[in-house]
């Protein structure tokens, strides 16, 4: 009796999901160049009640550049010439997008690290996972420390919470008397919106994006594992991914190649804010 082999494939392990990435700002690469610098202020210039007769008050404006590294994240995958032309194209089709996924993995990993090397770092501790009320208190410490950093900006408010997935989990379990809060149905009880089917939702007025994307395996609650973010202190400039084909007939092997350029640009580091575990 033949044994059958189905069209559909099996894949838990790839996604091309990048909360990170999403819960910041987004820009274009430029042309060329491993490095590239944007105009920064330094000094404000300055205003002051002033005598009459006396001089202004005179602060020069004073002006730097940041500079932004560009890396390249790339990988590759190298099989036979028999496994690319006698198998079904389904092969290297899911190959492909596996690729693209370890892509983006590695992409948003990189700018949850600078998130997180950046953030100012609470200065209350927290022993475990948050309760409820030191929850809002984090976002509440948040929220201020953010505004007061990025002021200058268009819009100087934090918007965003990046978690990752088991302080998503604590969050689920926060209740009032036994009624959930941040997926209750009754709105007198209702801090915002988080629930097991959605890797986003609302957490006291701050837009939830959940990260499995983290630094360590060891996916706990930890130093950064909720960050309170200005989408606009961080930038995440990004080219077009690429793909490459060499073959090789001494070995009889094909490599194929997936690469991509990004640069992280931390405009205002302390434009994010970490928890502090204790």
């Amino acid at each position: 009796v033949p044994t059958r082999q189905l069209s559909e494939i099996i894949n838990p392990l790839g996604t091309t999901i990048r909360p990170s990435i999403e819960a910041i700002s987004r820009g274009v690469l430029p042309d060329a160049g491993m490095t590239f610098e944007i105009p920064k202020i330094t000094t404000m210039p300055t205003v002051a009640a002033t005598s009459e007769g006396s001089a202004f008050s005179d602060t020069d404006q004073a002006s730097s550049f940041l500079s932004v590294s560009v890396a390249k994240y790339a990988g590759q995958q190298t099989f036979s010439v028999e496994l690319l032309d006698r198998t079904s194209p389904a092969f290297f089709d899911e190959l492909v997008r596996n690729m693209a996924a370890a892509y983006a993995k590695a992409t948003d990993r990189a700018v949850h690290d600078a998130l997180v090397t950046g953030a100012t770092a609470d200065g209350t501790t927290v022993t475990t996972y948050p309760t409820a009320s030191e929850l809002l208190g984090i976002v509440a410490r948040g929220a201020a420390s953010v505004y007061s950093a990025t002021a200058g900006l268009p819009n100087p408010f934090a918007r965003n919470i990046i978690m990752n997935t088991s302080q998503w989990s604590n969050v689920m379990t926060l209740n009032d008397s036994g009624r959930p809060i941040y997926n209750a149905s009754q709105p007198q009880n209702a801090g915002g919106n988080v629930v097991p089917t959605a890797l986003q939702g609302n957490i006291a007025g701050l837009n939830l994006f959940v990260t499995a994307n983290v630094a360590s395996t060891a996916d706990t609650d930890k130093d950064g594992s909720i960050l309170i973010v200005n989408p606009d202190a961080y930038t995440w400039y990004e080219s077009p991914t690429y793909r490459l084909r060499a073959e090789s007939t001494a070995a009889g092997q094909v490599t194929i190649g997936y690469y991509g350029f990004g640069a992280i640009a931390t405009k205002v580091g302390a434009g994010a804010f970490k928890n502090n575990k204790a």
